[in-house]
């Protein structure tokens, strides 16, 4: 990895600092005042304008989320460049995308993860009435948050008490028999004391026949501001997913190709009534501190305790049985797991000057430690019925009879992370720099115990290993409202295992990004344009018989974005994204013919367009239209088909009946389009998103 120039210019901006104390100047620092909730952008973990900031960043507001219906960040995520959002769309236990080409499940809380060991399917969620506003960091983010996917990181901010009274009750119903009541409740116990409760009941069919979604949540905070220098905030966070939806994939024949008795519907379902569920709870109790030290010296505590559970009933597909498109073999099994662990992040900032340059040094130090246990129970196929997808028997299974002790496993998996960072922030004038390093030591240890038929083994996979990532940009601000930046940035992953070649454990796979770029900003238009070069090293690959595994893998991802917005006049504003990745294999030294393959669930081009229209005959009225494009992806990792590229359309409607109260209409795949959203393989497909409406009323008072 290249750190060389990253480390040099963290030591300058550390000389910089010794420099001014050694000229004792006297500087006249911006003191921070703690009040409400003072913005911390995700990109840099400071206050600096996402607009100044050099790289790349999307935000979507509260307003935003509620008037596209979207309750989870996949569908957050359908209106943002960069994205192939919802790969599979029918499930709701986790949120799966890519950035930039790279997959992620992983989402960050208020600049915490939501913790979970990446190994199994217990992933935690926020909904998206607790969020605020949830914004998009793209490319490596190490530098400030350790392990992270390379393609970039998802930041949910969640709502708090701010020190205001204020309550909105919004109810929804919809399609699939959509049921919703949610209450946002903030007010003001004393002048020091103030506090937020969110409150959320959910219920509705699911897209898949036969299956269901339920939802609780109770979101309370309090924050206690004993003058302006300091502000301590405790928030709970509780979910009850009694009813989520798994991943129960298709096959591609029915899906992507036409089968005898024609095509699948998108609400094809290849699971079974008494075997398709996925029950999760999580209980997340956090505190922050903001506290000024002095006059240059601010600390910010950040902690987060976390406890999951999650009990999961499904099938996967084995194949279609010889000589037939309609009877789809499959397996039934059974995961039970837990997950409970912390997080802490230490930050202590300053501000101070040199000569004519502007400093904030931020110095951070995280722990995280995650302990796990899972249970997993497969029938392999035996004694499982199969499925005719041409007239589905939905309840086929007699639970007592699977045979789910063929293969079991059970894992105790213990997790921790230690992290030390230090960023600077320099602008001088009408340039501003970013430097950072960070350097993480993490330890994974998972025990496994394995039996198959009566025969049993156990395994253990250990890692021990640090690592140094760093980032450098700049941005200059021109006075005609452009900006143009460049930043070079770094990120790396844990992977568990041992290289059959160099019988040593495997060592993080390591990612870097080179990113050139654009923004401007005016009254009426703020843009932001960028080519990026990301390339992801140490990459584990097997050899065709899967006898041999290492790390001789590598896959490059350039791209160009797109991300602008434009208000016309007071009738009318408009959002337009684009992106076209180039995403290919660059090395596989084990297999030659995937050298130049593209992954699966990455669209090549996508595109989307938002407009907003405000009717001058009727001011209560905001109209708003959207069509977004997916462009095609492959299937199967030597890329043997395609999944087609799709447009959907989504129309929605806000009447405000008083100063209280709205009425919202909104309609998504507004010509309920059948598409396929994704192909892992020809066995595994995913319909995509059909048309869903819903019409809720929010009063405020």
């Amino acid at each position: 990895m290249k750190i060389n120039a990253l480390y040099a210019a963290v030591c300058l901006s550390l000389l910089s600092q010794t420099t001014s104390a050694n000229e004792n100047q006297k500087d006249e620092l911006e003191r921070i005042e703690v009040q409400g909730s003072q913005y911390k952008s995700t990109g840099t973990k400071s206050s600096l304008a996402p607009i100044n900031a050099p790289f790349s960043i999307s935000h979507i507001d509260q307003d935003t989320l509620q008037l596209r219906q979207a309750d989870s960040v996949n569908a957050a995520l359908r209106y943002v460049s960069g994205i192939t959002p919802e790969s599979r769309s029918t499930v709701t236990i986790f949120d799966q995308y890519t950035i930039r080409g790279f997959e992620s499940y992983r989402n960050y809380y208020d600049g915490l993860e939501l913790q979970s060991n990446n190994l199994w399917n217990l992933y935690p969620q926020v909904d998206a009435f607790a969020t605020e506003t949830i914004e998009v960091l793209k490319g490596p983010a190490s530098v400030l948050y350790g392990s992270a996917p390379p393609g970039g990181m998802v930041n949910q901010i969640a709502k708090l008490a701010n020190g205001t009274e204020q309550t909105q009750i919004r109810l929804r119903v919809g399609s699939r028999a959509l049921k919703e009541i949610g209450i946002d409740h903030g007010g003001v116990i004393t002048d020091e004391l103030s506090y937020r409760a969110i409150a959320l009941s959910r219920t509705s069919d699911g897209q898949q026949k036969t299956t269901e979604e339920e939802r609780t949540v109770f979101a309370p905070s309090l924050r206690w501001q004993p003058n302006h220098d300091t502000a301590l905030t405790a928030q709970l966070y509780y979910q009850d997913d009694p009813k989520a939806i798994p991943s129960t994939p298709l096959h591609s024949v029915g899906t992507l190709t036409r089968a005898s008795y024609g095509y699948l519907d998108a609400d094809a379902f290849a699971g079974d009534i008494n075997w398709s569920n996925f029950d999760r709870t999580t209980l997340m109790a956090g505190l922050k501190l903001e506290h000024n030290l002095s006059d240059n010296w601010a600390l910010f505590a950040n902690w987060r305790y976390t406890d999951a559970e999650g009990l999961q009933q499904n099938t996967y597909n084995q194949n279609l049985i010889a000589d037939s498109d309609t009877i789809l073999a499959r397996a039934a099994y059974k995961t039970d797991e837990t997950q409970h662990g912390y997080v802490l992040d230490n930050q202590l900032s300053t501000h101070f000057t040199v000569g004519n340059s502007s400093h904030h040094l931020l110095l951070g130090f995280e722990y995280k430690t995650l302990s796990s246990t899972v249970g997993y129970w497969d029938t392999l196929g035996t004694g499982t019925p199969s499925i005719n997808l041409a007239a589905p028997n939905y309840a086929a299974f007699d639970i007592s009879a699977l045979p789910l002790n063929f293969y079991t496993e059970t894992h105790d998996i213990e997790q921790s992370n230690r992290a030390f960072y230090i960023q600077d922030e320099v602008t001088i004038s009408a340039l501003t720099l970013l430097a950072g390093l960070r350097y993480d030591s993490f330890t994974s240890d998972v025990t496994a115990d394995k039996n198959y038929a009566g025969t049993e083994w156990q395994t253990e996979s250990n890692i021990d290993d640090t690592q140094l990532t760093g980032r450098i940009a700049a941005l200059y601000q021109l006075d005609s409202g452009w900006r143009p930046y460049v930043s070079y940035s770094q990120s790396f992953e844990p992977v568990a295992g041992e290289d059959s070649v160099t019988q040593q454990a495997f060592k993080p796979t390591e990612a870097e990004q080179w990113e050139l770029g654009v923004k401007y900003q005016s009254r009426n238009t703020q843009l932001t344009f960028a080519l990026f070069d990301l390339t992801k090293q140490n990459e584990i690959i097997n050899s065709k018989d899967f006898v041999t595994k290492t790390q001789a893998g590598e896959i490059q991802s350039k791209g160009i974005e797109l991300e602008a917005s434009h208000t016309f006049n007071e009738q009318v504003d408009v959002q337009f994204n684009a992106t076209h990745l180039d995403q290919k294999v660059t090395k596989n030294e084990l297999d030659q013919d995937l050298v130049g393959k593209r992954l699966v669930w990455v669209a090549d081009n996508t595109a989307s367009l938002w407009l907003n229209y405000y009717p001058s005959l009727l001011d209560a009225l905001k109209v708003s239209v959207g069509a977004r494009y997916v462009g095609e992806s492959y299937v199967g990792k030597y890329n043997s088909d395609t999944v087609p590229s799709y447009t959907l359309f989504d129309i929605a409607f806000d009447y405000e009946l008083s100063e209280q109260a709205r009425l919202t209409f909104s309609i998504s795949n507004l010509s309920d389009k059948r598409y396929v959203g994704a192909c892992y393989d020809e066995s595994n497909c995913w319909m995509g998103a059909e048309r869903k409406a819903d019409v809720g009323l929010h009063y405020r008072f």
